[in-house]
């Protein structure tokens, strides 16, 4: 399925850029190529210079749910003794904003759980978005 939708992406982008509205503008395909064309050639094509320019989250999700890996309260990975995940992964859905902030903040509260420190009492309540999609997600 993969596979299949990298290699419709590259015949897609190719269509639209071999529309004549582009004519004046085209230079010559640089990647993958005109000597990729088959489905062969294009999954060799992707599995050699495919790669990912976003940050990678959400692999290791955070909850309780049977689709959980990591508990929300501890960081440890289920089932698993003395192993923590602190990073992008353990997000349960994408945010959308860039991923440092949030990053820094869960270390900051992992730092504190490894070290037995409590969590900060709230200066006030504070309202957030919770998405339909995150309770059926994944």
């Amino acid at each position: 399925q993969d596979r299949w939708g990298m290699r419709e992406c590259i015949r897609l982008t190719r269509e639209i850029f071999n529309q004549p509205a582009f004519d004046d503008f085209r230079g010559p395909e640089l990647r993958p190529g005109p000597e990729y064309n088959t489905d062969k050639e294009l999954d060799e094509f992707v599995r050699t210079y495919g790669d990912s320019t976003y940050h990678p989250s959400c692999t290791c999700k955070m909850g309780t749910d049977s689709m959980s890996v990591v508990h929300p309260t501890t960081l440890n990975v289920h089932g698993v003794s003395n192993l923590r995940v602190v990073d992008a992964s353990i997000m349960p859905s994408i945010v959308s904003g860039n991923l440092n902030g949030p990053v820094l903040m869960m270390a900051e509260r992992a730092a504190d759980l490894i070290r037995g420190r409590g969590m900060l009492a709230p200066a006030h309540k504070v309202a957030f978005y919770r998405p339909p999609s995150l309770e059926i997600q994944r």
